[in-house]
């Protein structure tokens, strides 16, 4: 079984527990003023069962919201059957039109690749961004890690595995790489603590602004 097919399974199996549901931290609240309905599309990316398209479909957005998961969409469509949907992996080209998109919206969902297929997700934002338009992101905070649960690579020190899948853990040097003040004009950067399914995780929220 590929690293694709393990991933899926992981997240089918995941998204099949009733007891995941979808839950917002008002996150998003600070980013829509700089967001305008009439402006085009906002893409989540790797959105599981939508907990930021719901927030912005229902304040009037055009949503697409995207995950390797099938069964975490399927889920989605059934809750909330106004939004787009489409299955993709990140890790691919990603399927949208250079410079069309107003917002893509990335909760969690970038911190699961090598540096070299993170280099490459964040060269597809910033290709599929119109300029200024928005990349809101969370990724794990380096004191996220569990040392009882997580397995240094050898190969790269920000990157461990647990339960099957590859995570990503982020320090502020680690951002300033990925994000170049050449391409992205930043917004917000700062560590903090959020909830997702009635557990705190410490991480970064990014917002920036393509160039």
């Amino acid at each position: 079984m590929g690293k694709t097919e393990r991933d899926t399974q992981y997240w089918n199996e995941a998204y099949a527990d009733p007891s995941f549901r979808a839950d917002h931290d008002g996150w998003l609240k600070r980013y829509e003023p700089l967001l305008d309905p009439a402006r085009g599309q906002v893409v989540d990316l790797g959105c599981g069962l939508g907990h930021n398209a719901r927030v912005l479909h229902a304040v009037g957005f055009d949503v697409l919201a995207c995950d390797l998961s099938e069964r975490a969409l399927e889920r989605l469509r059934q809750e909330e059957p106004g939004i787009g949907t489409l299955r993709l992996d990140m890790a691919e080209e990603l399927p949208f039109e250079t410079g069309t998109l107003q917002a893509v919206v990335a909760d969690l969902s970038l911190h699961y690749f090598t540096d070299s297929i993170t280099r490459r997700i964040v060269g597809e934002l910033h290709r599929s961004l119109r300029p200024g338009g928005l990349l809101l992101c969370r990724v794990n905070a380096t004191g996220e890690r569990d040392s009882s649960r997580d397995r240094a690579s050898a190969e790269d020190p920000y990157l461990y595995g647990s339960e099957g899948i590859r995570r990503r853990f982020f320090d502020e040097k680690e951002i300033l790489k990925y994000f170049s003040e050449e391409k992205w004009e930043t917004l917000v950067r700062r560590e903090c603590t959020a909830g997702r399914y009635g557990k705190e995780k410490r991480l970064w929220e990014i917002g920036l602004r393509r160039k």
